[in-house]
């Protein structure tokens, strides 16, 4: 069942700046109405003030001039009898676990915020509560509580938010201004808050994120039927969501048109913006955790990536998304016809472990762009960025639209088994077989981003030193653990021997003598996947494995093999019979050109093929005479960042397309029309 913590306190009076007290509780319409509310939409509610005190009422709040008449304050007050017991003896806050609950609320009041405002366990909850991406909703006076949540280092975790409160113009108009110790607006201003004012003694909402404040008592209600929508009751957050549930509330949320204009898209890719660059550090923490990512690797291929690919595509989405007119044959006429672009529906976005976060965000930058409900399943090899998006997209983005599902195999499945209008996977072309007879049971279209032994074919004649270092950063970037990295090496002619020196310095020059001590080098994502590299590996052994020329240490317990080039390498090896996804770099000496070509189209297609040529001919005949994914000129890798080339791969390799306006068409129905007057 979904649940809602209310956070109210058990103070009697307010002291004021000249000493007397000022009797007052939370106010009535405060409590009384979020509290039918979230019971009415099937919410359990646990009430809870510091150390398990009476929670009082203001008495005033109940009379009928505040109501507005006296059946609303009939109304109030026979609800407050009806939870007597429970604000009697409420749940002590200290003794709450934040993790069973759904949503946190904080009703106002006059005086008893000031004890909240200097409540650490208060403040401590609220921080935890802003981080977990949880609803948090404070009205009117609860604000004031804000004021005691604080991270570790002593930062203010509200800081930047826009919030709403009880404002210096009603403290003002109630005539407290003079005698109260402190104004809430101010202290919420001086911390760094957005602070949003509003006309006095009227009700006024603000949503930033997870965070929900109001201005007036008023407010209450509108508070909990916003928060009623962003949590419904049966999507729980304290445990993994049903996969069905999820996905219908999204085609819920979608059915009703929100995510369709074009104000709707670009919001939600400001959104997803604000939160790569506000959680950033975050992210380049969680990054390490799962693969050792250094931050200038892990910000330029992860965050950096997928910030250029959210700014293009807000630069040209309205450019994009013009219908198209085209031309009518003459015996149509007089006829107009044009091609428009609808939202496919709830997409599913599979991302795997080795970019965990661009993988995951880039492809829902082109569903939210197309105007379409997500959800998102990150890796479960990459745990803690997994956590780090199933707790922050739902606080950043629209959580009618965007969901988060973790886990591993079985949850994978259970998504697999719910009918999407599109789902996207990058991986293994195993798991993509799997993804794909799924899909095909509901007529699902799929994209299927796999990936493949990617060659590189170095020709005679070429600065082989620049080569080298540009193979050396394809290759070992993320310790090797990229799709299009080079796989292997083809060297044409009498250019092995030369290569293998000139590898060897440059693997040098990018990672020094120990590239362990240098922490831009990753690590291999898990013990399986080390075992497996090392298999391949073959301990450096001559003959039909090959020859180390470079690297070869490895440490299994910190998940570490070094920058590793092989010569000698038979065709017929393990390590040249299926995708390496390491820090292993085969050498295969080939004849001629004809023999290369020959090579890489006996095998099957890859995800990219490379070449170093100073031959105009070798790059015509290279393109018109082998298939790949992406064909690259001289530098292995960076086509990826163009956001206006196509990104994907053909045959073994993959299926469909995305980066930029490629991203649109893919998740958009390309839909004829054509008018033609009757008359």
């Amino acid at each position: 069942m979904t649940s809602a913590l209310f956070v109210v306190t058990g103070a009697g009076h307010w002291t004021l700046a000249d000493g007397t007290s000022h009797p007052t509780g939370f106010w009535a319409e405060e409590l009384a109405e979020p509290h039918r509310i979230f019971r009415e939409a099937g919410y359990r509610i646990t009430i809870a003030t510091p150390g398990g005190a009476p929670a009082p009422v203001d008495q005033a709040s109940l009379s009928a001039a505040a109501t507005g008449g006296q059946e609303q304050a009939d109304r109030l007050a026979a609800a407050l009898d009806a939870l007597r017991p429970e604000l009697d003896a409420p749940a002590a806050l200290e003794d709450v676990d934040l993790d069973d609950y759904d949503l946190v609320f904080y009703p106002g009041g006059h005086g008893p915020m000031e004890d909240l405002a200097a409540d650490p366990v208060s403040g401590g909850l609220l921080t935890r509560a802003l981080d977990s991406g949880k609803p948090l909703a404070v009205l009117c006076h609860a604000p004031a509580a804000l004021l005691a949540a604080r991270r570790e280092d002593g930062s203010w975790p509200f800081a930047g938010y826009r919030m709403t409160a009880f404002s210096n113009a009603e403290e003002t108009a109630a005539g407290f201004a003079d005698r109260a110790r402190w104004l809430l607006q101010d202290r919420l201003t001086e911390l760094g808050a957005d602070y949003v004012a509003a006309d006095p003694f009227t009700a006024h909402t603000v949503v930033d994120r997870n965070l929900y404040t109001g201005q007036n008592p008023a407010s209450s209600a509108d508070l909990a039927h916003a928060l009623v929508a962003a949590v419904p009751a049966g999507a729980s957050t304290t445990a993994s969501p049903d996969p069905a549930a999820v996905v219908a509330r999204l085609k819920a949320g979608f059915s009703t048109g929100r995510t369709k204009p074009l104000a709707w898209r670009l919001d939600q890719l400001h959104a997803l913006r604000t939160l790569l660059t506000e959680q950033t550090d975050v992210l380049l923490a969680a990054l390490h955790s799962d693969l050792g990512k250094g931050p200038q690797e892990a910000y330029r291929t992860e965050i950096g990536f997928t910030l250029n690919e959210l700014d293009h595509t807000v630069a040209y989405l309205a450019e994009w998304l013009e219908p198209r007119p085209t031309a009518v044959p003459d015996a149509f006429q007089p006829a107009e016809a044009r091609v428009v672009r609808d939202p496919l529906g709830v997409v599913l976005v599979i991302a795997p472990w080795n970019y965990p976060l661009q993988l995951a965000l880039t492809p829902l930058v082109g569903a939210l762009a197309a105007g379409n409900a997500a959800v998102v399943k990150p890796s479960e090899l990459a745990p803690a960025t997994s956590a780090a998006l199933a707790r922050l997209l739902p606080r950043y983005l629209d959580p009618q639209a965007v969901a988060v599902v973790e886990g591993a195999v079985a949850e994978t499945t259970a998504l697999l088994e719910q009918r999407f209008d599109h789902i996207f996977y990058t991986g293994n072309g195993t798991v993509g077989r799997i993804v794909m007879a799924a899909a095909a049971r509901n007529l699902t279209p799929v994209t299927l981003e796999l990936g493949g032994k990617s060659p590189v074919l170095v020709e005679p004649g070429v600065d082989l030193a620049a080569t080298a270092r540009r193979i050396v950063r394809g290759k070992f970037l993320n310790a090797g653990q990229t799709c299009v990295a080079p796989d292997y090496v083809l060297a044409i002619g009498d250019t092995a021997a030369a290569l293998e020196e000139h590898l060897v310095t440059a693997v040098r020059e990018a990672y020094g003598e120990d590239p362990s001590a240098d922490e831009e080098y990753g690590r291999i994502v898990n013990e399986r996947h080390f075992d497996r590299l090392i298999g391949l590996l073959g301990e450096g052994r001559v003959g039909h494995v090959g020859r180390v020329v470079t690297g070869g240490v490895h440490d299994r317990t910190n998940r570490y093999l070094a920058p590793t080039v092989l010569a000698d390498v038979s065709p017929e090896a393990p390590v040249m019979r299926e995708e390496i996804f390491g820090p292993i770099l085969p050498v295969v000496g080939v004849p001629d050109l004809d023999s290369a070509i020959a090579f890489v189209n006996e095998r099957d297609k890859p995800l990219a093929l490379y070449a170093f040529t100073d031959s105009p001919q070798t790059k015509q005949r290279l393109t018109e005479e082998t298939s790949s994914g992406a064909l690259a000129f001289g530098l292995p890798v960076s086509h990826l960042a163009i956001p206006d080339l196509p990104f994907g791969g053909v045959g073994e390799s993959g299926m469909g397309r995305y980066h930029g306006a490629y991203s649109i068409d893919t998740f958009s129905h390309i839909k004829a029309v054509l008018d033609k007057p009757l008359i």
